[in-house]
């Protein structure tokens, strides 16, 4: 009786094997997704990481109205930064526009991410910037907002990278383009303290 229950495992072992050897295994539990992108009919896992300490920020901040008046003078104040990046680049002379080709691409991407954020505020959530209440913020208004934001600050940090990446350029050049990329990235750097500013605004 023993070896019939011994052989009957076995035999149950051995299909197992079998079966993950050809591909099969147990499905693996599912990605959690936030409860704003439950209704999205595409939502990109990698895009999103709920582990992102920005992601939490931006998510406190958008809350109320209040908090997404603040954050988008964050936007604007990035997207004027980076329109006024390129002529003063152009200024600096050929050698400082070729050597930040993909300062400029990812600059750009910037700008069109700031001005989708603003369409946002005024097409989607038909806010005002003069709005200064604390009510809470539209469901689809929070969502596509949280969204663009997280998208922002992955691009920030894509221009903070091609900055890093430039070639030596001549002195002279250097200095002007320098200056230019000071003025760029000065209100990038405090975006993720500015809007963690902007949370403490709906409590």
């Amino acid at each position: 009786m023993k070896f019939a229950v011994f052989a009957l495992v076995a035999a149950l072992c051995l299909v197992t094997i079998n079966a993950n050897a050809v591909g099969f295994t147990d499905d693996l539990p599912t990605e959690f997704v936030p409860s704003e992108f439950a209704d999205d009919e595409f939502v990109d896992i990698e895009q999103y990481h709920i582990f992102s300490s920005f992601w939490w920020i931006a998510k406190a901040a958008l809350k109320t109205l209040k908090g997404v008046n603040c954050s988008i003078k964050q936007v604007i104040m990035i997207r004027d930064a980076a329109v006024n990046f390129l002529p003063s680049l152009q200024n600096c002379g050929t050698d400082a526009v070729n050597a930040y080709a993909n300062v400029i691409t990812a600059t750009q991407n910037v700008i069109d991410t700031c001005n989708a954020i603003i369409q946002t505020n005024e097409q989607v959530c038909n806010n005002d910037e003069s709005t200064n209440v604390s009510t809470s913020t539209p469901k689809t208004c929070f969502s596509t907002l949280l969204k663009q934001f997280y998208t922002l600050n992955k691009q920030l940090k894509a221009v903070n990278t091609a900055i890093k990446k430039v070639p030596s350029i001549p002195s002279d050049a250097a200095d002007c383009a320098n200056q230019a990329v000071n003025d760029l990235t000065s209100p990038m750097t405090n975006f993720a303290s500015s809007i963690k500013a902007c949370s403490k605004l709906t409590s």
